[in-house]
């Protein structure tokens, strides 16, 4: 290649070690390269089989632990990114308040007296209140109803206006079948008391006897004062709760409704909406 032109653009390139200016160049290139093969076949280890089989086990055994470091060190990525997230929820406290199904049964739910066992005051009072006299194999279609002073407007001669009016209302607006509804006491009036009392005998209470003997689907409880005489949780106006099998709905005292024409709406679309299933 004679081109001055061209050699020195390829010698810009890094090319110049590919190029020969003249014959003797390339003349001493050949026997440079041919000294050089020379030397590497020279310098090759020639190995036996049995060698070239153990340097391959080496190399297999060089692979395996290289991949064990590198399958440790994905593991080691893997626990650094993803645990503190796992422990963050774990240890996440949960802000919500305490759920009424964490309270317990009351006990006296769990004891309760057979109707053959109930004692003159309690089958006077079965009477009045019309229950049953079988306990169902199912639970029935009816609605309890109880709240503190029940018991001085069914078995007296002097009972309670409003609150008549605000249970009149309800039972109206409602508009179920005849015979859903059934007004139970938790106390009782006894001979020779002037007031009436927790209605017990012994470990059980007239009350949930006679829950028991009804089966009720639905118990609906007026006011905090009746809910802690029957031992239920200490439930909100409108909130429900469980107590398997029974529903139970928990509002205001019943005389608040007399009182608070917007609050006695508020209830009664509450109870429209909730045991319209019963119509």
């Amino acid at each position: 290649m004679q081109n001055p032109f061209l050699l020195q653009n390829l010698k810009s390139q890094g090319l110049t070690y590919l190029l020969f200016e003249n014959s003797l160049q390339k003349k001493e290139y050949s026997a440079l390269a041919l000294s050089l093969q020379k030397n590497s076949f020279v310098n090759k280890t020639i190995l036996s089989p049995a060698q070239e089989h153990k340097k391959l086990q080496d190399k297999d055994t060089t692979l395996t632990q290289a991949q064990k470091v590198l399958e440790q060190a994905n593991n080691g990525v893997q626990k650094t990114v993803f645990t503190p997230s796992t422990n963050k929820r774990t240890n996440k406290k949960s802000l919500l308040p305490q759920k009424p199904q964490d309270y317990p049964a009351p006990p006296l739910y769990n004891n309760v007296l057979s109707f053959d066992k109930w004692n003159k005051t309690w089958k006077e009072a079965h009477v009045r209140c019309k229950l049953p006299f079988e306990r169902p194999k199912n639970l029935s279609k009816q609605i309890i109803w109880t709240y503190a002073g029940l018991e001085q407007d069914l078995f007296t001669d002097s009972p309670n206006a409003d609150r008549r009016n605000v249970i009149a209302n309800i039972i109206k607006a409602l508009a179920l079948p005849k015979g859903t509804h059934l007004f139970l006491p938790y106390k009782l009036f006894y001979q020779n008391d002037q007031q009436a009392k927790l209605a017990m005998d012994n470990e059980s209470s007239f009350f949930w006897s006679a829950m028991d003997l009804v089966r009720p689907r639905v118990l609906i409880v007026f006011g905090q004062e009746a809910l802690e005489d029957l031992e239920l949780p200490p439930l909100l106006p409108t909130q429900k709760y469980t107590l398997s099998p029974i529903t139970i709905f928990a509002l205001d005292n019943i005389l608040y409704y007399s009182q608070n024409s917007k609050e006695n709406d508020v209830m009664i679309n509450f109870l429209i909406s909730n045991l319209k299933i019963f119509a």
